[in-house]
């Protein structure tokens, strides 16, 4: 195998692996696009680790645990309470000094597209250089080393970056998590969290 042939599969194994790395499982509906984010009705979704000791908010159907973990929408705040849509008609109330430390995703990582696209540029070089692999193989591959480079470099840096989360504690306060409640204004008066549900495909 040529030395160009062996760079561009590395290059491509590469991409694959930069592209699988594990991330914290968010349900698809509120895998939100970033156009979905900027006009979507529901709230972001949300995990928060908590000190069970400190919330006796917590509602029994929760395990308390020194530490426990709450996952699910985010539906308000007020001054001292966080409100956690964590399945139809049970939101949660989490008292704010009680959490340790909180991640909330504004929109859909990018790390697919950015490999989707770097797959579609290199179609040609790669079926170039199967088509003319005796004479031109390796000249249509060094061709895609570039392509190849740039997209992993865009992948890495959507993952490290982390643009699509915001961590508490950290860079953000749980103040800022409010502005992607569902009710970022606060708990309207009208509406009985009792009765909410999460979002479902066809909603």
């Amino acid at each position: 195998m040529s030395g160009n042939k062996k760079l561009m599969t590395l290059l491509i194994a590469s991409i694959l692996l930069t592209a699988c790395k594990t991330m914290t499982y968010i349900p698809d509906e509120y895998n939100f696009t970033v156009q979905e984010s900027r006009s979507n009705p529901y709230g972001s979704w949300t995990i928060l680790a908590i000190n069970s000791k400190q919330n006796s908010l917590v509602p029994d159907t929760i395990a308390r645990e020194p530490e426990s973990q709450i996952a699910g929408e985010l539906i308000c705040m007020n001054a001292d309470t966080i409100y956690i849509l964590v399945s139809d008609r049970l939101v949660c109330p989490i008292y704010s000094g009680s959490v340790i430390k909180a991640q909330l995703f504004t929109h859909k990582n990018q790390t697919g597209t950015y490999q989707t696209m770097t797959g579609l540029f290199l179609i040609p070089n790669l079926v170039g250089s199967l088509i003319y692999m005796s004479e031109y193989g390796g000249e249509f591959l060094a061709i895609g080393i570039p392509i190849a480079a740039i997209g992993i470099l865009h992948i890495l840096i959507e993952n490290l970056s982390q643009k699509n989360i915001l961590l508490y504690p950290g860079k953000n306060s749980l103040d800022s998590l409010n502005h992607f409640a569902r009710f970022p204004a606060g708990k309207p008066v009208n509406i009985d969290l009792k009765q909410l549900t999460l979002k479902t495909p066809f909603k």
